[in-house]
């Protein structure tokens, strides 16, 4: 369980802090909350019960320095992962933004980064859908890189941007 000062990753919504906890009477049944708030959005907060497993799955530790810096030098991550189907890429690249897999998210945008310049190479246009896909998806690691390696946030998506293109 993650305690009140904990930094996590939650979904979509990026770096958040467990700034408490909470119990609420709802349907006369007593449920414990976990309140967080997240970082860029100070004025907001989130409840998650505590007993709900399918919102308890959208959080995550946040990684170490170490494991982040192997994570992102690591095969998996520069792995091909392109999706020839637009509606199908759509469909896993919006479900893959909320899951939180930091392995899947840095393949996505390794996989977009090369398939943009592919498409800058050959005259073409990079298709709206995907770039708001890798913006969402850089947002949410960078907010983790900025944390973790204790960067400024446009710092850490320049990071993020060197070390996924430079293999990829």
């Amino acid at each position: 369980m993650y305690q009140v000062g904990d930094c996590v990753l939650y979904g979509v919504h990026g770096i958040c802090r467990v700034v408490g906890t909470e119990k609420q009477l709802i349907n006369r049944r007593r449920t414990q909350y976990l309140i967080l708030q997240p970082l860029n959005q100070a004025e907001s907060k989130f409840y998650l019960p505590t007993e709900n497993p399918a919102a308890m799955a959208k959080l995550k530790a946040i990684l170490s320095r170490e494991a982040l810096i192997a994570l992102l030098a690591s095969e998996e991550v520069h792995r091909d992962g392109w999706i020839h189907d637009e509606n199908q890429r759509k469909l896993y690249y919006r479900e893959l933004i909320g899951s939180g897999d930091r392995i899947s998210l840095m393949r996505m945008v390794a996989t977009l980064y090369r398939y943009r310049q592919a498409q800058e190479k050959a005259g073409r246009k990079f298709h709206q859908s995907d770039d708001n896909f890798l913006r969402d998806a850089e947002r949410l690691l960078a907010s983790e890189i900025s944390l973790v390696l204790d960067l400024p946030p446009e710092e850490a998506r320049d990071y993020l941007r060197r070390q996924l293109q430079r293999v990829s």
